[in-house]
């Protein structure tokens, strides 16, 4: 079936609605509230080059995600939404640059299902996508320096792989440089390694990695290694993870597993692999056609070596491989171009009206968990993907083909499916979190009501601090003797003076001066 442009707004519309829904509503998370000071504390203090938490030197990271999230602060407010819409606008990028690399190859339809099969995996759209850490921007720019080495343009994939360097570090020096020099075998192309651009791309790279380091040293070489000591103890810590065989085993049978579970619901369809006649079918696909066997040569260049690295090493997680589900997606848009020409091997339209009305009636089941168990509950998500989960099964009944019928309903399925996790999940989890929000609110208040023009901590909950030091619209720094001002501590014997305390359900606060 041809895809018009009204399909593709339809699917870009409904994918980025589900995407934004509550996406600034849930308490910050996991590293969500680290990434959300170092980003104040550089507009407090205008230092973009110098990581801060809480007034203290961060150097597990390198800033470059910390500097958008900062940007974006400044433009939609110091805010959930602001922070977290940087990583599902970096997903969206992958997204785009998988469709564009794949449609000159395998068609626009083929390109839409490997895009979405990223865009729509869980590990994307119901996780890393809608979180303010750093791993979906770093895989964008990881992501666009893979697909320059596939086009050959090796120096524009170094500024990207610099970026990335900036990012996270040195991870992104192997992903850039492995799938270079296995693509560079594959193809047997010297010049890949060694042409021009080539190597001023590696100069570049080596170049503004130095000049970040030599910025938050400020001429002292203590600094300098303190830095980019942190940098590289990151790294070896995976490695130096490596203790037993056992372990490395165990996790290396494992990894490929749980990587096919956190690229569902797509990933499905890798199953059909274990029908003979779509191997052999496959196969003749890559003798036949020149640009097909590219993108497969470049899969492999970019996949294995790479993925083979955590999956020896028993550190190695899953969210490390986060660019990899982009790679990935290269062979599910070939599959789908192979089921372009093979109608009928398949009912998809039978099956997956099945799974679109069995998600129909966990919908009710949700109505019924969010009025139980939910404190203040909304029903519009629910309503909006019941809604796309009908209108996908009255779709799955037209006269369409048996391979768009598999996109349209994996699509319909995936995004309502969002919505009813956003409604019931989330929300639940947000009924019963701690309202670190408020907590902050109070405290700030407090602290402001005394004027001071020095505010110190000895560190604390994360979450709790974020909403601290943004309403108090200043940096917090290390509590000093030499200092004078107002101390905010779980530790009552810093403070001489006790101005009030504020209980938690994880500790008490204490507000005071030295």
């Amino acid at each position: 079936m041809r895809i018009s442009k009204q399909h593709l707004l339809l699917f870009f519309s409904i994918y980025l609605i589900a995407a934004f829904y509550n996406l600034g509503r849930m308490y910050f998370q996991h590293e969500e509230p680290r990434r959300a000071i170092i980003a104040l504390e550089m507009n407090y203090t205008h230092d973009y080059a110098t990581p801060h938490v809480l007034g203290r030197d961060y150097f597990r990271k390198p800033p470059l995600h910390n500097i958008v999230i900062a940007l974006f602060f400044k433009i939609f407010g110091e805010n959930e939404f602001s922070a977290r819409a940087v990583s599902v606008l970096s997903m969206f990028g992958i997204l785009l640059l998988i469709l564009f690399s794949l449609k000159d190859a395998v068609g626009l339809e083929a390109a839409i299902f490997g895009a979405f099969s990223f865009g729509l995996s869980y590990i994307a759209y119901f996780h890393y996508g809608m979180l303010a850490e750093t791993d979906m921007f770093f895989s964008f720019l990881l992501f666009a320096s893979m697909v320059c080495i596939f086009h050959e343009k090796t120096f524009t994939g170094s500024v990207f792989a610099a970026l990335a360097l900036l990012t996270k570090g040195l991870p992104a020096l192997h992903y850039f440089y492995l799938t270079l020099i296995s693509l560079a075998i594959l193809r047997k192309n010297k010049s890949l390694i060694l042409s021009k651009n080539t190597i001023l791309g590696g100069l570049f790279i080596v170049g503004l990695f130095l000049g970040w380091l030599l910025l938050v040293s400020k001429g002292d070489i203590h600094r300098l290694n303190y830095a980019l000591g942190f940098i590289l103890q990151a790294s070896g810590n995976r490695v130096l993870s490596i203790e037993r065989i056992r372990d490395v085993v165990g996790h290396f049978l494992f990894f490929p597993v749980s990587f096919f579970i956190h690229y569902l619901p797509f990933s499905a369809t890798l199953l059909l692999f274990l029908d003979k006649r779509i191997r052999l079918e496959f196969r003749e696909i890559l003798k036949n056609e020149t640009q097909i066997k590219r993108l497969f040569d470049f899969f492999l260049a970019a996949f294995i070596p790479n993925f083979l690295v955590y999956a020896i090493l028993p550190d190695g997680r899953i969210r490390y491989t986060l660019v990899l589900f982009g790679i990935a997606s290269f062979i599910l848009g070939i599959l789908y171009y192979e089921l372009e020409y093979l109608e009928g091997i398949v009912n998809f339209k039978k099956l997956l009206r099945g799974v679109l009305i069995f998600e129909i009636l966990l919908f009710f089941i949700g109505f019924i968990f969010c009025g139980e168990f939910i404190k203040n509950p909304s029903y519009i998500g629910c309503i909006v993907g019941l809604i796309i989960a009908i209108t996908g099964l009255l779709a799955l009944k037209k006269d369409i083909t048996q391979s768009f019928a598999l996109l349209l309903g994996l699509i319909a399925f995936s995004v309502s499916l969002k919505f009813l996790f956003e409604t019931t999940y989330k929300y639940y989890l947000y009924s019963y979190y701690t309202n670190y929000r408020n907590f902050g609110h109070k405290i700030a208040k407090i602290v402001l009501q005394e004027r001071p023009k020095y505010v110190m901590t000895d560190d604390g909950n994360l979450r709790l601090f974020f909403y601290l030091e943004r309403d108090l619209k200043m940096q917090m720094h290390p509590i000093s003797k030499t200092k004078k001002g107002l101390i905010i501590s779980r530790h009552k014997n810093l403070i001489k003076y006790t101005i009030t305390k504020v209980e938690l359900p994880d500790h008490i606060y204490y507000v005071g001066r030295n």
